[in-house]
Formats: C-alpha cells, sequence, structure tokens
C-alpha cells in the first residue's frame, strides 16, 4: 500500500447521524460518504476535503474527520439528515432505511467557487444533490465521481427511503467517470440481476468506469475488461460506509485500475473488522 497519494479531493454531500440496528445491538454514530469516505482517503495520504450540511448542534459528531486533518466546510441548516439503517439478517446488502429528519439540500451558490482535481457526490438521498447541477460540478474537476444512492434512494412515505430508478440517468451518467453501484442499486439502475451484465449496461449509458461492490467483493468494469479482488471475511458491524470506503479508496489509485480495485478491496475488508471509519 502507498504511503503518499499527492491528490486532492473534494466531498461534497450530507454527513448523517446514523442510528444502525442489527440483530445484537443498536449504536448512534457518524455516517454517509463524506465521512467515511474522506477519512479513507485522508488516512491514506490524500488531501481531502469536505462541503457539508448539517445542524451547528451536531457537528460535535464529527470531530474525528476534522481530527483526521479532512478540511470541513460546514453550510447552514437547521436540521441534520438523520437515518434509521436496520440490518435484518446476515447479509449486509439487506438494509432497510428510513429517514428521521433532512439537512437542506445544496444549491448552486454552495459550490460556485469550487475547485478541484477529484470531487466526489456522495448524497445520501436523490435531491440532496440535485442533478441540474451535475454538469456544473463536472466542469470544476478533472475525475468526477458518485454514489448511485444519492439518486436511486427517494424519500417516500414515513421517511421510508425507498430505491427507484433514475429517470433522466440517460443524460447525466455521461458526466461521471466514476460511478459505484452495490447488487441492488445496478439492478434498479438496469432491471438485470447478474451484476456483470448490470455494469455494462449502466457503462453503456455513458459513465466511463462502473465500480461495483457485492457481499464478496469489487469489481470495475471500463468497457473492456472487468477489474475483480475479493473482500476478506468481515463483521456486520463494520458494514456501514462498506461502499463509501470503497470508492474513495478506488479513487485515490485510479491511474491503474487493478491496482485501484485491490486497495479498494484491502482497505475496505480492515474498515468492515470494525464499525466506524478506516483507522488507517
Amino acid at each position: 500500500m502507498r504511503k503518499e497519494i499527492p491528490m486532492d479531493i473534494l466531498f461534497i454531500g450530507h454527513v448523517a447521524k446514523d442510528i444502525n440496528r442489527t440483530t445484537q445491538k443498536t449504536v448512534t454514530v457518524p455516517g454517509g460518504g463524506v465521512f467515511y469516505g474522506s477519512i479513507a482517503a485522508q488516512r491514506l495520504g490524500a488531501k481531502c476535503e469536505v462541503i457539508t450540511k448539517c445542524s451547528i448542534n451536531d457537528r460535535s459528531l464529527y470531530d474525528e474527520m476534522i481530527s483526521t486533518g479532512v478540511q470541513v466546510l460546514f453550510l447552514e441548516s437547521e436540521t441534520t439528515t438523520t437515518i434509521e439503517n436496520l440490518y435484518p439478517t446476515g447479509n449486509p446488502d439487506d438494509r432497510i432505511s428510513r429517514v428521521l429528519s433532512l439537512g437542506k439540500r445544496f444549491e448552486r451558490r454552495d459550490i460556485e467557487g469550487i475547485s478541484c482535481e477529484r470531487i466526489i457526490l456522495s448524497a445520501l438521498w436523490y435531491g440532496e444533490f440535485p442533478e441540474e447541477l451535475i454538469e456544473f460540478v463536472r466542469e470544476r474537476g478533472e475525475i468526477l465521481a458518485a454514489d448511485a444512492q444519492g439518486f436511486l434512494r427517494n424519500v417516500v412515505d414515513n421517511g421510508q427511503l425507498r430505491y427507484q430508478d433514475w429517470k433522466d440517468k440517460g443524460k447525466y451518467l455521461k458526466f461521471f467517470d466514476v460511478f459505484k453501484v452495490d447488487n441492488n442499486e445496478a439492478f434498479v439502475l438496469t432491471g438485470e440481476r447478474d451484476l456483470k451484465e448490470a455494469c455494462r449496461k449502466i457503462q453503456g449509458m455513458g459513465t466511463k468506469i462502473v465500480l461495483a461492490t457485492h457481499k464478496d467483493g469489487v469489481y470495475a468494469f471500463d468497457g473492456e475488461s472487468f477489474y475483480e479482488a475479493r473482500f476478506l471475511p468481515y463483521s456486520l458491524e463494520g458494514r456501514t460506509g462498506r461502499g463509501d470506503t470503497c470508492l474513495s479508496t478506488f479513487i485515490t489509485a485510479l491511474d491503474d485500475l487493478r491496482k485501484a480495485v485491490e486497495l479498494a478491496a484491502e482497505v475496505t475488508s480492515k474498515k468492515m473488522q470494525y464499525p466506524g471509519p478506516y483507522k488507517g
């Protein structure tokens, strides 16, 4: 594993107050892609910045992000996105999520002055980062990546988070260099149960590279070849933040896809040995 990764990465998205319930216990922890992803990349040697929104009363939840060296810009929001995650079985892809409160959506003025080598959109719910801003942010970085959940996970009746197909995927996927999915998200986007075939279809919609996690490991598909690596055995308690850690680690090593996939699987496996973000 490289000790230094000379690049800047900007994460845009809400931090979350996560209430995680497994069959063993319930814990309340900070979460979201910008939390898990930025800490992992920072501990790998990248220089990370975060633009996020949460209530001023909840900022202490994110002290670990700041103490790791991540530069955080907290934008105004009266509320914090708070999500209850239920894992009813031993399969980490079986997750039932419910929103208890939502932070304020991002607006163009929030990202007007940004510029960064690599940018990751890590929204928690559809509409948090409005899709009409994707092309605008695309112009402000050399590499643009995103997690599918921010465009598929809709807040519906009684705060339930329900995955629904992205109506305008054909219009916007072309702006992404890397688009990350898991088994369920790939199926929602394509209707295809076979993950590799789903990756082919998503890549064919315009994104350059599809990064896909599943219970045993990770794939990357660039339109020509699949690059694969397996996870080591892990604990269900460490499942939250799996995809976020995988995506951010992959982005740090993107210049070599084979090494990027291997590093992503290695770091994600280590992170899933314990709850919370990657410890280094």
